[in-house]
């Protein structure tokens, strides 16, 4: 997302959730990203693995046709 390789969708619960996502340092030092107490991320957490999924999954010469391969 940072590198602007990909478009989000502009749906307003994706943006809530992720705008409202917060940065936490426990006492140890080490952070974390979260979403505030009380609040959802699952649509959030749906777009980054389908984000992740598709960057991690190898294409197949017919990706340019726009077919990926579904074989594991």
């Amino acid at each position: 997302m940072n590198s602007e390789k990909v478009d989000l969708l502009d749906h307003p619960i994706l943006i809530n959730q992720l705008a409202s996502l917060e940065r936490r340092t426990a006492r140890g030092g080490r952070d974390s990203i979260d979403h505030p107490p009380m609040a959802h991320d699952d649509v959030a957490n749906a777009a980054a693995m389908a984000l992740h999924y598709a960057a991690s999954k190898p294409k197949t010469a017919t990706a340019a046709m726009g077919h990926y391969s579904t074989a594991w």
